[in-house]
């Protein structure tokens, strides 16, 4: 899955993915269900372990001044008690999360991940010309869409 940096004192992790493998993120009882089976609980008995793996989906400011965390802005400085817990911890579980449930996730920006694509044609019922007004564009402009038209075809989305 493609994470940003922490731009926002929140993180939506794939959202359509989630949906679509019928997985529900319950934050107050810290628990991953899919299908209403708690996935937290299955993951133990494949360990044979006792203790519970804990997920916590909670964000807050970092206590120290670190590479991999970002002092916290004014707008996090009040946030709710119930949802204060360092970043970088954070970081490590969602880190974790993707891990253990990695073919639900894309992996970069241009990875549709276990979205099927089918491909689709268009079948004209004429053989006339499309008349279009003449697309213009700067040179600024063009050159961006070369380069997104370029990622997207060595991501293999576009032919």
């Amino acid at each position: 899955m493609y994470v940003p940096d922490h731009t926002l004192p929140y993180i939506i992790l794939g959202m359509p993915e989630l949906a679509k493998h019928d997985i529900t993120i319950d934050c107050s009882e810290q628990k991953i269900f899919q299908n209403g089976k708690n996935l937290n609980e299955s993951q133990n008995d494949k360990n044979h372990s006792n203790n519970k793996q804990k997920i916590s989906l909670h964000i807050s400011e970092c206590k120290q001044m670190n590479s991999r965390c970002s002092q916290t802005t004014e707008d996090q400085v009040n946030l709710p008690q119930s949802v204060t817990e360092n970043k970088c911890e954070l970081r490590k579980e969602v880190k974790d999360i993707i891990k253990n449930f990695d073919s639900v996730f894309s992996m970069d920006k241009y990875d549709v991940g276990a979205f099927k694509v089918e491909p689709q044609r268009h079948v004209l019922n004429s053989d006339l010309p499309v008349s279009l007004r003449p697309y213009r564009t700067s040179p600024i402009e063009e050159q961006e869409i070369k380069s997104q038209l370029k990622k997207l075809l060595q991501a293999g989305l576009i032919k």
